[in-house]
């Protein structure tokens, strides 16, 4: 059939039409690829170049990443709290086993997800412990952008873009944007970056050799002991978890247990108040409905003879605290056998040692003047154990007394024999020396001089008033604790101390 001439005139318009389409068409599409193209590598330069410019980087990331691959049976997540009340040296002390604190300055609910995210990259612990301060109101105070920047910048790549990602909805997108992608952000540190020295720019990037001696905890030494019991709230209103909060964990519930990860939340104590008790209790009851294992330290308080001041303020454990929290959280552990496949590391033994020595000077210094816990944990921490015994029928040793004492490395039954007279050095839970008599050694090039009435370190007298005298001292020398102690003192305390009303400020001024 022909065509008449206006109907070929319209269908070659038509064609014409759809040619410049299809044109265009492709035009388009090869300038969205080749913008596609210039975005995805903005991005990726964008992302490559911001380690190089970040401001004031921390470590503490690339100091966990440095441990030798799956060697921590436990970790610990949280805020400041956990960080301060965890001492992974004292848990190795109890156990034997290789713990670490992946915490950060209050280290939001849902980043401590993420930071198990990270952790998991290299280690895959047995047992997790997580402190849920961040979910009360107290931490509101703390609260800022910052601090998820703060825990992100502990993460590696991806899981960092991941936790990006978890931002809460409520935050500023910007902010949002720049967590992920900071060269911007960090803009005010390029003035200060030698662009003539590329090698320390490139080193402003690299990870951070060594690690954290304390694996993670934060020390703080006791600013004024005192026996203050830690006030506790009964609950007066009943509040509930937000979705957000429950969605969180959920999550981490459920990682543990995709992990076979057994999961432990705790609080450990500090001075609450009425609102504090009101959430904390909404947390309770629902890990309760979750069938989820806690630990409510502010609860448990008396019951572990924690004291306000003594062992902590009114936030942060000190190290005497932290002990306290360690040792039940590591007896915890062991009864419920969580950790079943511990492999032994030099490496990892070392880094605990090292702890453990900086641990027995926060322990066992004179400002210490709990004598049973001094020997509880003089026969655990590296010491040197100066010990000077006059023989007394009627001394008031009892059985615990006497058990402390042989635990210590100490030979003598104190029990069965109190007439004898006793002198001992003892290292590290082993016996050096000893005997009825006094005698004199060199340990260590010190020159030490056991008398009737005294103890001399190179003829300079440690000696205190008391029947009976035990020294602490440093192995390596660097610091000593000397106690005289009455048989007649009801506490079989230091002199000048009635049982509980002892403060250790009114001692150290003898």
């Amino acid at each position: 059939m022909l065509r008449s001439d206006e109907e070929t005139r319209t269908l070659n318009k038509e064609a014409g039409k759809k040619g410049v389409f299809l044109r265009w068409l492709k035009t388009a599409l090869m300038i969205a690829g080749k913008m596609a193209v210039i975005i995805a590598a903005a991005i990726c330069m964008w992302k490559g170049l911001t380690p190089y410019f970040r401001l004031e980087r921390t470590y503490e990331g690339d100091w966990f990443r440095n441990l030798p691959a799956h060697k921590v049976d436990v970790l610990a997540l949280g805020s400041s709290h956990v960080q301060y009340a965890f001492n992974p040296a004292n848990f190795y002390a109890e156990t034997g086993w290789y713990s670490y604190v992946l915490g950060s300055s209050c280290q939001p609910f849902s980043e401590s997800y993420y930071m198990l995210k990270e952790a998991l990259v290299t280690q895959h612990p047995s047992v997790v412990i997580l402190d849920v301060f961040t979910l009360l109101p107290q931490s509101q105070v703390c609260y800022a952008d910052g601090t998820y920047y703060l825990a992100m910048d502990m993460m590696s790549e991806p899981t960092r873009t991941e936790a990006a990602g978890g931002l809460p909805e409520d935050m500023d997108p910007d902010t949002k944007l720049s967590y992920t992608y900071d060269f911007y952000m960090n803009h005010d540190n390029w003035k200060n970056m030698n662009l003539s020295d590329l090698a320390s720019v490139i080193r402003n990037a690299e990870p951070k050799e060594g690690y954290s001696w304390d694996m993670g905890y934060v020390r703080q030494q006791p600013e004024h002991p005192a026996y203050t019991p830690l006030q506790r709230f009964s609950v007066k209103e009943k509040v509930e978890l937000s979705e957000s909060e429950k969605t969180w964990i959920d999550r981490m519930i459920d990682l543990c247990e995709k992990e076979q990860i057994h999961l432990l939340f705790i609080k450990s104590p500090y001075l609450e108040n009425q609102k504090d008790a009101d959430k904390l209790a909404a947390v309770w009851e629902y890990l309760d409905s979750r069938n989820m294992p806690y630990i409510d330290f502010i609860e448990k308080a008396q019951e572990l003879e924690w004291f306000l001041d003594m062992d902590g303020d009114t936030w942060h454990n000190n190290t005497w605290g932290a002990e306290i929290v360690t040792r039940y959280l590591a007896d915890y552990v062991r009864k419920n056998q969580w950790v079943q496949q511990h492999s032994e590391d030099e490496m990892m033994d070392t880094l605990m040692h090292t702890g453990m020595k900086k641990s027995a000077e926060d322990l066992l210094n004179a400002r210490n003047v709990n004598i049973y816990r001094l020997m509880e944990e003089g026969a655990k921490y590296p010491c040197t154990i100066l010990f000077r015994y006059k023989g007394y029928e009627d001394s008031s040793i009892g059985d615990y007394e006497n058990k402390a004492l042989r635990a210590l490395g100490l030979s003598h039954d104190f029990q069965n024999d109190r007439e004898s007279d006793y002198y001992a050095i003892v290292r590290d839970g082993k016996l050096i020396q000893d005997g009825s008599e006094p005698f004199e050694t060199v340990l260590d090039g010190k020159k030490i001089t056991f008398l009737e009435d005294d103890i001399r370190i190179d003829n300079a007298s440690v000696g205190t008033p008391g029947e009976l005298m035990i020294v602490f001292v440093d192995d390596a020398w660097s610091w000593i604790n000397p106690l005289g102690i009455d048989y007649s003192t009801r506490w079989f305390w230091k002199n000048g101390c009635d049982g509980w009303n002892c403060t250790a400020s009114a001692v150290s001024e003898e």
